[in-house]
């Protein structure tokens, strides 16, 4: 069973905002030594990150209390450390993928996200041509049109 993570976007009004902050964060702050994808910093190095990386995981984005999309995991990796801070980085494809919207509750930080819990890919015949809200979306799952 894949293993993945999910964390709040927070601050993200939509998933154009999350990817615009993204790519903003990634042309202004390129350290990442080289590598092409996209990363976020966390204090925590996830415990079972090789399990999510050899079985393909993937971080769900929660925007606006909904997952609405996910991002594939390329890597994790500790960076080192400076004087009493740790720092993991955790490296991203750059593409977004769509899945089928599911309430989720606030937390902080990331969590994990077990296979069977993850919303499913949408199929390319349910996205659309723009976005909806995010309490759009979840109306539109919850009547089953997406």
């Amino acid at each position: 069973m894949t293993l993945h993570l999910i964390k709040l976007a927070v601050g993200a009004e939509s998933v154009q905002h999350l990817k615009d902050r993204q790519t903003l964060r990634y042309k202004s702050y390129n350290t990442n030594n080289g590598k092409s994808d996209f990363r976020i910093l966390t204090r925590n190095m996830p415990r079972r990150g090789d399990e999510i990386i050899d079985k393909g995981g993937s971080i769900f984005w929660v925007v606006k209390g909904q997952i609405l999309v996910r991002q594939k995991i390329v890597s994790i990796e500790l960076l080192k450390k400076m004087v009493n801070e740790r720092r993991c980085a955790i490296y991203l494809d750059v593409s977004f993928i769509p899945v089928y919207p599911k309430r989720f509750r606030p937390f902080q930080g990331w969590r994990y996200l077990e296979g069977e819990l993850a919303p499913s890919d949408l199929p390319k015949s349910k996205m659309f041509d723009k976005e909806p809200s995010a309490e759009m979306a979840a109306e539109l799952s919850e009547l089953g049109l997406i």
